[in-house]
């Protein structure tokens, strides 16, 4: 009988233990998840915070020039917009006016004048390129919605080359500046980033060229969850 008893306090000091185990290792986990959490709404905020105090620095710099330019900062995505396709570049080409040529002259210098104080925190500085849809085009049947995003492919890429063709070569920073040259690419959208105002498309808004910087918050995030795992 006394043996019996002996056994079970045995059993149940052994349960015990495991019980004292799991919580223990519960509440360690508890405590690395809450530490990375912090962690990475740290680098969250320092990033929102960067990203404002960039805009600031853009809009200081070009707030003069912004209406001679027709030309706008957006503070969400940081992109300057240059809105009128029709300053930019000959019509359905990429050759680039210059009227746009005297803007890049002026523009591109000091942007990596601003730019050059985050360089360990910007990922890309992306030239896209955007046009409009061929309404008419389509609803008579002249041109498929499938021609028309492909044109529209091969017109706003060879647009953003030109542009970047034209930074890199031909206005006056200082070339042997390889960083810029590194972070710097040039995307065609077609018309699948089409502008919308008042809930509705704007396909005359829609053709455009933007100049947008990418912090690398995302690349940072992902390396402090791999030195983690």
């Amino acid at each position: 009988m006394n043996e019996e008893n002996e056994d079970s306090g045995t059993a149940g000091d052994f349960n015990l233990s495991i019980s004292d185990m799991m919580s223990a290792l519960c509440a360690i986990f508890v405590l690395l998840c809450i530490g990375i959490i912090l962690q990475l709404k740290q680098i969250s905020e320092h990033y929102v915070r960067t990203k404002y105090t960039l805009y600031d620095d853009l809009n200081k710099e070009f707030y003069a020039d912004l209406k001679n330019w027709n030309a706008e900062i957006n503070s969400e995505n940081l992109s300057i917009r240059f809105k009128d396709p029709d300053v930019l570049f000959v019509m359905n080409q990429a050759v680039l006016r210059n009227s746009y040529k005297q803007i890049l002259d002026d523009f591109f210098p000091r942007l990596l004048k601003v730019v050059s104080d985050y360089k360990n925190l910007i990922e890309e500085i992306r030239i896209e390129g955007h046009s409009s849809e061929a309404t008419e085009r389509i609803k008579t049947g002249r041109i498929t919605e499938r021609q028309d995003y492909e044109e529209g492919m091969e017109l706003s890429q060879a647009r953003t080359r030109s542009v970047l063709s034209y930074c890199l070569n031909d206005t006056k920073y200082p070339k042997e500046n390889e960083w810029i040259r590194s972070k710097i690419i040039a995307i065609g959208y077609s018309k699948s980033h089409p502008v919308k105002v008042n809930g509705k498309i704007d396909w005359n808004a829609s053709r455009r060229v933007e100049f947008r910087i990418k912090l690398n918050s995302d690349s940072e995030i992902q390396k402090y969850l791999a030195t983690e795992q």
